[in-house]
Parts: C-alpha cells; structure tokens; sequence
C-alpha cells in the first residue's frame, strides 16, 4: 500500500509546485479511493475534500466551494455529474486532472467530460491484490483513449496464454495479462490453494483480464476471462459488443451478459439505458447492432431500461444484472 501510494503520487508531474486538493467522491473501503485519493494525499501532505457518498448535486456544491485539482471517479459519476440539473457552468474550472478506473471510459463520455469541464481524464488500471493501480496514461504527453496507459515505476506487465499462464500467447494474439512490482501482494491470508492457481513463475499476479500490448507499451483491456461468452465453441467478448452500443447515439449504459441457450449453449443478451430524450426499441437497437457483429456475436436481444445495477462505488455490475434477469427467467 505504501509501495502504491508513492508510485501513484510520481504521477502527478506539478506535485510539489501547486495546491494539492482532491475531491473524495469515492468510497475509502474499496481500493481505488483508499489508493488514489486518501494514501497519495497523506502521502503528500494534501488536503481531501470528503463526501460520505457520492451524490451528483452535493460533489457539484463541495466544487464550487473548495475548488479541488483534481477529482478520480468511476464513469458512471462523470455521467451523472454531466446530467445533473444543478450544474452551472463554471463548477467544473478548477479541475485538472481527473483519473478514471473502475470500469472501461466510454470516448464518446471521455470526450464530452473534457470538453465540459476543461478536466483531462485519465485513465488507469488495478485491482485489490496489486494494492490499487498498476498501469495509467500519463498526466502530460500521449494520451491512448481506449487503454490503462503504460505500467507504473518499478512495474512489469507481460501477457500469457488464455489456457496455460505457463506459455507467452501465440504471436499477435490478447492474452491474460500478469502483473509483477513492489504493489503486489504476498498472498491470499492462509489460501495456499488460491496463491497457487493467483501466481506464476517468479510471483507475477495473475489479473484475469484479457488484453493486448502496443509499440509503445499502452495496455488495452479486451475482456475478463471469466466474463468470456461461450457461443457454440466460439469465445464471444462482451466488452466488444458494448464498445459498438455505445457508438448509437441513443445509449447512455450497456452491459453485454452471457445466457443459457439450448442449441449453442450460451448466447449474448444485451441491456441498455437510453440518454434523456432518446426514443428507440430495443428491436431497433438489435437490428442495428447484429448488423455490425460477425455471426457468433450476435445478440439474442437488447433490452432498454430505465436502469442498470451498479457496485457500491457506480460501477456498473454484471454479476448482479446475470442475478437479476436469472431470478426472472
């Protein structure tokens, strides 16, 4: 955690010349606030500007008053903060830099966030057993929308084989991505039998996600591996699918999930919510949708919403979508 802190606060290329004041949206239990808002700002000497929980009109009233630097967040709350009645403005002018993580940033919210607020966003990439981040886009210089930037200082990432972590992924393939640095940690508290399935080789971190690597060492998430649709021996990602409904001008939030299906096994069922105003069936979205995925991706069906579950920090949640359409079948 200490390890993590220090690399988180190296981020930041203005540390030390200008007011460090961060808005803690974020809730402390989960890693990524506990991170990348309360440990760098100890660490730092800065100050937190803390709301009990995240509530769109209260984090635009503590902006006006305290003028935070800098405010990390998961997508949903740069949403809803964009949505939100009583923005004015001039709320979002003194914001720099805001670091987004949690779930994937859709461009086209990435895109009206900055232009709105004058804030870049940045994303990056962790989870609890690498005690927060591993990977970000730099604070200043070349910004690759779509991936969790280049790893952290003193931080390894390769890829491996999908079905043996043992072997490098066939050449030009995704592969799972693992993980070695100072923020990883030792282990699962008396689960040997975890540890062992959680690491290979010389203690890199298994992450369970699928990603690829460019040129210039940006990361790009594909997919979890355990989120991974089995169609008919074909492996469908649901990241992929929601990357396209995203691009309809009428989608706020899409999650992709997996379902039985008699003849194929699984099959892929979409949900979405719709932007304030938009007008358009879940037929509709469907027609155009499949019209733009090879055969074994195709949905079965999009579904239009008023809302999609979401963790306790706004992510958007799978698991508790596949609990509730399950319990309704």
């Amino acid at each position: 955690l200490s390890a993590n802190a220090r690399q988180v606060a190296r981020l930041d290329p203005h540390m030390g010349e200008k007011a460090d004041s961060i808005l803690g949206v974020l809730p402390f239990f989960h890693v990524f606030a506990n991170t990348c808002v309360l440990n760098r700002t100890v660490l730092t000497g800065g100050e937190i500007v803390m709301l009990p929980r995240f509530n769109a009109a209260q984090a635009l009233a503590a902006l006006r008053r305290t003028r935070p630097r800098s405010m990390p967040g998961v997508p949903t709350m740069y949403q809803a903060l964009l949505d939100a009645p009583e923005r004015r403005p001039d709320d979002f002018s003194s914001l720099e830099y805001c670091i987004s993580g949690g779930a994937p940033l859709p461009l086209q919210l990435k895109q009206q966030w900055e232009e709105v607020s004058g804030a870049k966003v940045i994303e990056g990439y962790g989870l609890s057993e690498s005690s927060g981040v591993v990977s970000c886009n730099p604070y200043e210089g070349l910004n690759k929308t779509g991936t969790i930037g280049q790893p952290m200082i003193a931080t390894r990432i390769r890829l491996v084989d999908k079905e043996d972590p043992t072997r490098p992924p066939p050449e030009g393939e995704p592969g799972e991505i693992v993980v070695s640095g100072p923020q990883i940690m030792r282990g699962y508290w008396n689960r040997p039998d975890t540890d062992a399935d959680t690491f290979v080789d010389d203690h890199w971190l298994r992450t369970g996600d699928v990603g690829a690597i460019d040129e210039d060492g940006y990361v790009r998430i594909v997919d979890r591996l355990k989120d991974m649709i089995a169609v008919g021996g074909f492996k469908v990602f649901p990241s992929q699918i929601e990357a396209i409904l995203y691009k309809h001008d009428a989608v706020k939030e899409a999650l992709v999930i997996g379902l039985p299906d008699v003849r194929l096994g699984e099959r892929p069922h979409a949900y979405v919510t719709l932007d304030e105003g938009a007008e358009v069936t879940g037929e509709a979205l469907c027609a155009w949708l499949n019209a733009q995925l090879g055969k074994h991706e195709r949905v079965a069906e999009v579904v239009v919403r008023t809302s999609l579950p979401k963790t306790m920090i706004g992510k958007l949640s799978r698991k508790d979508l596949i609990a509730e359409v399950i319990a309704l079948r």
